[in-house]
């Protein structure tokens, strides 16, 4: 099985705007969808349109398909880009059968540093809903430091509420990605082990507005 990442293309549309479009009231609660604001088929199929034709010191959103054998299967979101400096990743598994699989953390890995190197970035940032169970699992099992707790909107999507931010090392995404590849090769290698590699004493990463604890 061969999981890889690309820019979404024209050809993934459907099935990135159906996700959105065919979310249970479960999943819009689980992920802190502001249901009300989500944007019709048309207005994101022309939003995508405009993303594939920008250059990248113009985009401030930027959308990588998770593949399967060469099939889109989810995606990974950059937000609030900053070119050289910043933006906020989201993740999104479209096909239900293979959630809980672990092809997400590897996808994931793989698209932090596509867009750490498309972009230039010193720093990453991803907000999960605190009691988002999937998505806070897969960070902390690949081992990104959790850097607090804050009330508020992870994007023009989501509803305020509690949100988890983690600082996405790129480091720590080589290291997984690193391992994922032995791993494969040697057995004995199956039990990932993840390295707190955290920023020191460095600020946290992207200030925003929004309380936290």
């Amino acid at each position: 099985m061969e999981l890889t990442v690309r820019p979404l293309a024209a050809t993934d549309f459907d099935g990135f705007i159906n996700y959105w479009r065919g979310l249970s009231p479960t999943e819009i609660k689980t992920m802190g969808v502001a249901i009300d604001r989500m944007p019709s088929a048309t207005r994101m199929r022309s939003d995508l349109e405009r993303m594939l034709t920008a250059r990248n010191k113009d985009v401030r959103t930027f959308v990588l398909a998770w593949c399967v054998n060469g099939e889109a299967i989810g995606h990974s979101s950059l937000k609030a880009i900053v070119p050289g400096d910043s933006g906020s990743i989201h993740l999104h598994m479209w096909r239900t059968d293979l959630r809980g699989k672990r092809h997400g953390s590897h996808l994931f890995c793989l698209a932090v540093v596509d867009f750490y190197k498309r972009f230039k970035l010193r720093q990453m940032i991803c907000e999960p809903k605190a009691d988002n169970v999937a998505a806070n699992r897969l960070l902390q099992r690949i081992g990104f430091p959790l850097i607090f707790t804050r009330v508020g909107k992870s994007s023009e999507l989501s509803a305020v509420c509690k949100l988890n931010r983690y600082d996405i090392v790129r480091e720590i995404a080589d290291d997984y990605l690193t391992w994922t590849w032995v791993a494969r090769r040697q057995p004995s290698q199956k039990v990932w082990i993840p390295q707190l590699r955290a920023r020191g004493s460095r600020k946290s990463p992207i200030r925003s507005g929004g309380s936290h604890s």
